[in-house]
């Protein structure tokens, strides 16, 4: 297996230098999957349980790769790509893959959802959603997912629906509904609605801002050693 890392880390590293040089196609980027998804299940015929979630690829290969950061950047360049079909293939292959108990697959369903709206797939898409909802109504990765899906099938009164059940006039914006309030910018500038689009989009815009400012107090605390203190739960606006 360490001769198959290493032929890994020599397709990624070419990987990144395609980025540099806006390489048109992917064949290294899709031959690191194929040996990365071949890593897996060979050692998965030695230890059934390698690896059954997908944060654990890094930490049993002692953070050597970058696997999940390289994972994100491979589904980021399909998606950037407009290269649908392929992304569709992918999500659903790590949707196979791991057991997905300790941590949601949240962004990769959202990416499936949009993959299969950009092939044109509408339908199958808004069942995904509904489904993914039905079984997580409080994920606001899967809220929002299925009012773009709604949107997508011109259904911008059950969209409009879905958005007033999550956000009320007392809704405050934060890192939890962001996308819905993303989602919800999106839909009330294509139904017309100018009052509520900006009222939305004035919300994403404070939240960002508290933000920002937490952030640059954050770094000037950073200058006095207490980097490892911070972590995400520790937001005051949250």
């Amino acid at each position: 297996m360490n001769k198959q890392w290493k032929v890994f880390d020599e397709l990624t590293e070419r990987c990144y230098t395609d980025m540099i040089r806006n390489t048109v196609d992917m064949v290294n980027w899709n031959s690191s999957f194929k040996l990365l998804t071949e890593i897996i299940s060979d050692g998965r015929a030695g230890n059934p349980d390698f690896a059954k979630e997908l944060y654990l690829l890094d930490d049993e290969t002692d953070y050597e790769h970058d696997l999940q950061g390289w994972m994100e950047d491979y589904l980021g360049e399909l998606e950037i790509r407009e290269m649908y079909a392929e992304l569709e293939s992918v999500c659903r292959k790590l949707l196979g893959m791991f057991a997905w108990e300790e941590e949601s697959p949240s962004d990769i369903r959202f990416l499936l959802a949009s993959a299969l709206e950009g092939q044109g797939k509408t339908q199958e898409s808004l069942n995904l959603c509904r489904e993914w909802t039905a079984k997580e109504p409080d994920n606001p990765y899967a809220v929002a997912a299925l009012v773009y899906a709604k949107m997508n099938a011109n259904d911008l009164e059950g969209a409009e629906e879905i958005v007033k059940q999550h956000i009320s006039d007392s809704t405050v914006c934060d890192e939890d509904n962001d996308v819905i309030f993303a989602a919800a910018v999106r839909l009330y500038q294509k139904n017309g609605n100018k009052e509520m689009e900006k009222k939305m989009d004035n919300a994403r815009e404070e939240y960002d801002k508290k933000l920002g400012a937490y952030l640059m107090g954050l770094g000037d605390e950073f200058e006095f050693g207490d980097e490892e203190e911070f972590v995400d739960d520790e937001l005051p606006f949250n």
